[in-house]
């Protein structure tokens, strides 16, 4: 239940690239952000960073608080920009200021961490909180995992599962991972190991690398499944190709 950032701004349109270019060339400026997350992720197009950014940035400027969350995330990450974290402090505020309560949890990440503003732990809990309370479940999640910790609140890990669980539902793969990692140690709900399994399965089919890794754990060890060294291996493989070290180490183990 760690705190890393969560994955960017993934509110993907199904228009095409070519009916998103023409609508944002046409003044549409949520397509612009559209395209823009399309860029990020290379979704049918090639990726690129930088226009993903010029994109966000277009978008901003016309008033899209999505647009201006989008170019935080760039600004904060140095993606297709320099990084620059005070910039991507302002641009968040101004996104959740303005509706875009996916911005709102990223800047409580920020506050959390204390990179480039005070460290406050409450102050993130109010972003996270707020995000939440706007429907958003990175907030949600994220409120959550301050709730296990008692970080800027006193611990609940009751309440920590029902936002975890809320997460979990609005897509959240991490949520999902914090929802399996409190069942299967029993922490706020009654331990369930298979349960923590099958939410371990799908924040890793939300391409959640650590839940992949995690699982291929579980079906090492036997843990509320039955032991698979075959499945083990590729869900290692699987968080390995994600970028997760421990998992490559993990599956060299077991070739």
């Amino acid at each position: 239940m760690g705190c890393s950032r969560p994955a960017p701004p993934a509110q993907h349109s199904s228009a095409n690239v070519a009916t998103l270019t023409a609508e944002c060339n046409q003044g549409k400026y949520v397509s612009c952000f559209s395209l823009g997350t399309k860029y990020v992720s290379g979704d049918g197009v090639a990726k690129d960073e930088a226009r993903a950014a010029a994109l966000f940035q277009r978008a901003c400027e016309a008033g899209s608080a999505q647009g201006c969350g989008g170019l935080g995330f760039m600004y904060e990450t140095g993606k297709g920009v320099a990084k620059d974290v005070g910039r991507a402090v302002t641009l968040y505020r101004g996104a959740c200021d303005g509706g875009d309560y996916l911005g709102c949890a990223f800047l409580g990440g920020i506050y959390e961490a204390g990179e480039g503003v005070a460290k406050d732990e409450a102050g993130a809990v109010t972003l996270y909180r707020r995000a939440c309370d706007g429907g958003n479940a990175v907030g949600c999640g994220e409120l959550g995992r301050m709730y296990v910790y008692g970080k800027g609140v006193a611990k609940d890990e009751v309440h920590a599962v029902t936002l975890f669980q809320r997460a979990c539902d609005g897509g959240y793969a991490r949520g999902c991972a914090n929802l399996g990692a409190a069942y299967g140690v029993g922490s706020g709900v009654m331990k369930d190991e298979a349960r923590a399994a099958i939410l371990m399965q799908r924040a890793c089919d939300g391409d959640y690398a650590e839940a992949c890794a995690t699982l291929g754990a579980v079906y090492e060890d036997g843990t509320g499944v039955r032991k698979d060294a075959a499945r083990a291996l590729a869900l290692y493989q699987k968080s390995c190709g994600m970028g997760l070290k421990k998992a490559c180490d993990d599956a060299a183990r077991l070739r």
